[in-house]
């Protein structure tokens, strides 16, 4: 079974919960983001985060969830127009989201793991050998 093509684009969004910027995941070979945006009644969003203003402009403070669908009632406005200092903040959060491809689940787990952002949980197994 071949995997079917998955694109993401940044896009920053205005809901009424706050301004927000996600890459917004469709398939090339049947949609443009501006079909998936436009006609679409809804569309996923990955690594969605607020954006906080501060002196320096705009800066994303994730929010942890690894993905969520946004519906076209909840946005007031989107643009593709993200500031570069903006988007480079949140690729530098974010980087395997834009290094052209999806990472395999165990690149992912090593990735996080080498981060230290998740502590392996022992398996069984390994329990009952330390116990001996």
């Amino acid at each position: 079974m071949s995997q079917q093509k998955v694109v993401r684009q940044p896009v920053l969004f205005q809901l009424p919960t706050g301004l927000f910027l996600g890459l917004v995941c469709f398939n090339p070979v049947f949609e443009t983001l501006k079909f998936v945006l436009e006609k679409k009644d809804f569309f996923d969003v990955e690594w969605p985060a607020l954006v906080a203003s501060e002196q320096k402009g705009l800066f994303p403070v994730l929010l942890g969830i690894p993905y969520f669908t946004v519906q076209r009632a909840q946005i007031l406005w989107y643009t593709l127009e993200i500031p570069e200092n903006l988007l480079n903040t949140y690729k530098a959060f974010v980087p395997h989201a834009f290094s052209g491809g999806v990472l395999r689940k165990e690149e992912l787990k090593k990735d996080l793991k080498s981060s230290g952002k998740i502590v392996p949980f022992p398996l069984r197994k390994e329990r009952g050998r330390e116990e001996e």
